[in-house]
């Protein structure tokens, strides 16, 4: 627990640089869906719910860089990106591992490294 004490604020850069990568989807909504899970959705209406759905997760990446220089933020950053990554490891999971398969298993293991230390930092007391 001490080493994630010390170390807090570059857990937060460090998840939320790897979050910020979902921006992939906002500008190459195809072949990123494509190397991810292995298929795409495909149409115009699946093209603006995935641009804005990387968006969004990026976004969550970009609060939680902003939350290592700003303690006072912490507890609402990682609240929200704690709780996205549960839901999206859930829905996946839930497949019964179709999605799994490559690079969204990793992020599976990623995403949950990465909730076990946010989530450990605030509880040492680096809500803000």
């Amino acid at each position: 627990m001490n080493w994630i004490v010390e170390h807090y604020q570059s857990i937060l850069v460090i998840s939320g640089l790897l979050t910020l990568t979902m921006l992939q989807f906002v500008f190459a909504p195809t072949r990123s869906q494509r190397s991810t899970y292995g298929e795409a959705l495909e149409g115009p209406l699946a093209d603006v719910v995935v641009r804005g759905w990387g968006l969004l997760i990026g976004l969550t990446g970009g609060m939680l860089v902003w939350a290592a220089f700003h303690p006072e933020t912490r507890q609402l950053a990682v609240g929200v990106a704690v709780i996205s990554k549960v839901f999206y490891m859930g829905s996946l999971v839930a497949k019964g591992g179709r999605f799994l398969k490559g690079f969204s298993g990793v992020t599976v293991l990623v995403d949950a490294v990465m909730i076990v230390l946010l989530v450990a930092g605030l509880m040492a007391g680096h809500a803000g």
